[in-house]
C-alpha cells in the first residue's frame, strides 16, 4: 500500500532519527493516522534488504490485521506479545522490532521481556501509539511526532465528530484505583441513577441513531446486558460483544453493526477495530483515562464515503472531563487536561456545553452553540491553578489585614484593648457602671487619636464602639 504524503514525511523523519543513532523510537500517530500502513512499509523495507522483522501487539485482532499486511513474508514474524513472551527463550534475533498499540500498559512487562530476548545491540525498536504514556517517553531515545487528530480531521483523513451530553452521572463518591474509577463504584452509580441513565440512552438512540451503525461502550458485561435488556423491552435489537465471544460470534455481531444495528461492547473494540462507516457511539463507561477515551472516540472518527461526521452521545461525562479528540493533549504529562486546562471540579476548559441543547464543542469556537445557535455568553470558569492562586492571595490578604489591625490596636494602647474586650464580652452587660467606665476610656482615647490625626486608630475605636451599640 502506498504511503500518504504525510506518512512519507514522518517516515523520512524516522529514518533521520535512526541515522542519528537512536535505537528505541516512539512514533506517535493519532487514531486514523494509518499506523498499520507505516508498519507494513517498514517491515517490507527491512525484509527486502534481508533483515528479519518482528511485529508485536497485545491484541489478537490487531495481530490478525498485521499478519494480512505481512503477506506471508518469511522474514516478517507477527505475533501477540503474550505468545512471544511464552516462547521468548526460543526467539531468534531481529534487526527491527515494531510494536503496535505500545501504550497498552498491561503488557509493558511482557514487551520488555520479549524485546530483551529478540533484540541485539543494533536492533531498532519502534513503539507505535496514538496515546503514549509518560513511561514510553522515558523509554525512548527519540520521539517522532506524527500528524495529530486535529490535523487529520482538518485534512479529511478523519471524520469530524459531534458531541452531545444529554446525561452526566454523579461520580463524586466513586473511588479511584490506579488513576481510574473503580468498576464497583461505577456500577453503584449506574444502579442508583438507572432510570435517568437508561432513559437518556434510549432517547439518544431512538431520536438520532436508529438504523445507523451504533456502538456502545459499557462498564462491564453485566452493565452491557442490563442496557441491552432495556432496549429489548422497547423492541429494539441490541447485541452484547465481549471478550468471551469466539471468532464466529464476534464476526456475526460485527456484521449486525455494519448493517445498521446496535452493539454494546465492553472494551472489546476500543482498539484494533476498523469500521469506517460507524456513525454513532454511546459512551456509557465513565473514565478518567484519556487513553481509553481517545480509543473510544477513534472508532467513530474513521472517514468513509458519504459519512458527514461521527456522533458521540456522551452519557458518561467523559467529554466534559477529558475534552474532544481534536483538543491538544500533553501525553508526556499523562494526557489529561492540566491545572491550567481544567476547573477545580475536573471540567475541561477546552470545551463548552450548551445550556439549551447539551451540545459540546471546543471553547475556541466561541460562545454560540454550533447546533442550536444559543449564545451561552462569556465563559466565566477559571482554571484550577487560578483558583488555587486566588485562595492563596485571599489568605495572604486576610493575614495582612489581621496584622495591620493588630498593629493599630497595639497603637491604641493596652487600656483600650482591655476595656474594649470587656465591652465585647457578654458578661460586660451585667455591670452597667463598669461598662460605662470602659466606654469612657475608649472615647477618651478616640478623642486623643482624632486630635493627633491618627485616622486609623480613631476609625478602629469608632467601629468597635458601634459594634457594641455605643455611639462614639
Amino acid at each position: 500500500m502506498e504511503l500518504r504524503p504525510y506518512q512519507k514525511n514522518d517516515v523520512k523523519t524516522l529514518r533521520s532519527t535512526v541515522l542519528g543513532g537512536a535505537r528505541r523510537v516512539l512514533f506517535e500517530a493519532s487514531v486514523g493516522y494509518g499506523k498499520s500502513v507505516v508498519i507494513e512499509h517498514l517491515a517490507h523495507a527491512y525484509a527486502a534488504a534481508g533483515r528479519p522483522v518482528f511485529v508485536l501487539s497485545n491484541r489478537k485482532a490487531v495481530v490478525d490485521q498485521l499478519r494480512k499486511r505481512a503477506r506471508g513474508h518469511d522474514l516478517i514474524q507477527v505475533m501477540t506479545v503474550q505468545a512471544a513472551d511464552a516462547r521468548r527463550d526460543r526467539l531468534p534475533k531481529f534487526c527491527l522490532v515494531l510494536i503496535d498499540e505500545a501504550h497498552m500498559g498491561g503488557a509493558a512487562t511482557q514487551y520488555a521481556r520479549v524485546v530483551g530476548a529478540a533484540a541485539h545491540p543494533g536492533t531498532l525498536v519502534v513503539d507505535f501509539t496514538g496515546t503514549p504514556t509518560p513511561g514510553l517517553f522515558k523509554l525512548a531515545d527519540a520521539h517522532v511526532a506524527g500528524r495529530d487528530a486535529a490535523w487529520l480531521t482538518a485534512h479529511g483523513f478523519l471524520s469530524p465528530l459531534e458531541y452531545w451530553t444529554p446525561y452526566t452521572p454523579d461520580l463524586s463518591g466513586v473511588a479511584l484505583s490506579k488513576g481510574d474509577y473503580q468498576t464497583a463504584g461505577l456500577l453503584e452509580v449506574a444502579e442508583r441513577e438507572k432510570a435517568q441513565r437508561l432513559g437518556s440512552v434510549l432517547e439518544s438512540y431512538t431520536t438520532r441513531c436508529a438504523g445507523e451503525p451504533t456502538l456502545g461502550f459499557c462498564i462491564d458485561i453485566a452493565d452491557a446486558e442490563a442496557v441491552a435488556a432495556r432496549f429489548h423491552a422497547e423492541g429494539i435489537a441490541a447485541e452484547v460483544l465481549t471478550g468471551r465471544d469466539g471468532e464466529d460470534e464476534t464476526a456475526r455481531k460485527i456484521r449486525a453493526l455494519q448493517d445498521g444495528g446496535l452493539v454494546l461492547s465492553v472494551s472489546k473494540v476500543s482498539a484494533g477495530f476498523d469500521l469506517p462507516d460507524l456513525r454513532h457511539i454511546l459512551a456509557l463507561r465513565p473514565t478518567k483515562s484519556p487513553h481509553l477515551w481517545v480509543q473510544m472516540l477513534g472508532r467513530a472518527a474513521r472517514a468513509a464515503e458519504g459519512k458527514p461526521c461521527g456522533v458521540v452521545h456522551d452519557h458518561s461525562g467523559n467529554a466534559d472531563r477529558l475534552g474532544t479528540l481534536t483538543l491538544k493533549s500533553d501525553w508526556r504529562a499523562g494526557g489529561q487536561p492540566g491545572p491550567d486546562e481544567r476547573t477545580e471540579d475536573g471540567r475541561a476548559l477546552g470545551v463548552r456545553t450548551c445550556e439549551q441543547c447539551m451540545r459540546i464543542w471546543e471553547s475556541a469556537g466561541g460562545s454560540v452553540c454550533p447546533a442550536c445557535g444559543h449564545d451561552n455568553r462569556q465563559d466565566r470558569r477559571i482554571s484550577e491553578r487560578e483558583a488555587v492562586e486566588m485562595r492563596k492571595r485571599e489568605a495572604a490578604e486576610i493575614d495582612a489585614r489581621h496584622e495591620a489591625e493588630k498593629a493599630i490596636r497595639d497603637r491604641a494602647g493596652r487600656p483600650v484593648k482591655q476595656h474594649m474586650g470587656f465591652l465585647f464580652n457578654a458578661k460586660g452587660w451585667r455591670w452597667p457602671d463598669a461598662r460605662a467606665e470602659a466606654a469612657r476610656v475608649a472615647k477618651r482615647r478616640l478623642d486623643q487619636a482624632e486630635r493627633a490625626g491618627d485616622v486609623e486608630v480613631a476609625a478602629l475605636i469608632r467601629s468597635d464602639l458601634e459594634a457594641v451599640g455605643i455611639r462614639p
